[in-house]
């Protein structure tokens, strides 16, 4: 399993960012914006359109989406916690019938 975060800005800006945070895990570029698209990512932002806002998506080695969190609005944390994403996940890649 890996974590791949997904942003649409420029790859230049994206590779100097994660340069300047440390951040060493994966980080795609999405500049035309198919793959946001394609997970309806586009939608819960405050760019509707333009830019995915705070969206995580859970995909499948086949593509299937099997979990999902949005940013509920202004006001609200722009996070998801920690612990919601593992309980939530888990419960997700559990065997039918077991959970």
């Amino acid at each position: 399993m890996s974590l791949v975060s997904i942003v649409v800005d420029p790859l230049n800006e994206v590779a100097a960012e994660a340069r300047r945070l440390g951040i060493t895990s994966t980080v795609a570029v999405d500049e035309d914006r198919s793959v946001s698209n394609a997970y309806n990512a586009l939608e819960a932002s405050m760019h509707p359109g333009i830019k995915p806002g705070h969206t995580f998506i859970l995909v499948d080695k086949g593509g299937q989406m099997i979990w999902r969190w949005e940013w509920p609005g202004h006001g609200a944390p722009m996070y998801v916690d920690v612990d919601e994403v593992y309980s939530d996940v888990a419960k997700r890649l559990e065997p039918s019938g077991t959970g």
